[in-house]
């Protein structure tokens, strides 16, 4: 080896390195071609295989079939009733709720404005505990304030929607 090292010098000694390097990341740069032509099937097999799931429901839903789906109007009250007990249960405090009661075509449409108060979390856990306890409501507007910058507690007014069938 002696030999070589005088015969090629330290330029060339460094070049037949750089060689066996490149030799070593070609072959590497092959296996990793490999493995990611490989992950791109299994993600091309995943979406195909996710794909129908995704698609597979009841079809479209018509305004009549929706419609139906809809509670009856002598639920509404009820259904307000689940709203406000959900805020107390909370412990959110509440001044006063406003109600607008609009109906059109078949379909009624209860306009709630609820202004609570209480630790941003419960606020959040309310939201998320009133459109999973009623699928026919829908939040329409948050409006949130924090009561003082060293205060834990926001002051959030709530709008809803209460859909249902008109008698």
């Amino acid at each position: 080896m002696s030999r070589w090292g005088r015969a090629l010098g330290w330029p060339g000694l460094a070049g037949l390195v750089a060689l066996l390097l490149a030799a070593v990341m070609a072959w590497a740069g092959q296996r990793w071609d490999a493995q990611a032509t490989a992950l791109q099937a299994e993600a091309r097999a995943l979406r195909a295989k996710a794909r129908p799931a995704a698609s597979v429901s009841a079809g479209p839903v018509s305004a009549q079939q929706w419609q139906a789906a809809l509670p009856p109007a002598s639920q509404r009250q009820q259904r307000l009733a689940d709203l406000l007990e959900l805020s107390l249960r909370l412990d959110l405090r509440g001044v006063r709720t406003e109600h607008r009661l609009t109906t059109t075509e078949g379909l009624e449409r209860l306009r709630v404005t609820m202004p609570v108060t209480g630790p941003y979390a419960q606020v959040r856990r309310l939201i998320a505990a009133a459109l999973a306890h009623d699928p026919a409501l829908s939040l329409d507007a948050v409006k949130l304030r924090r009561v003082s910058p060293l205060s834990a507690d926001v002051e959030a007014e709530l709008q809803w929607s209460l859909h249902g069938r008109a008698p």
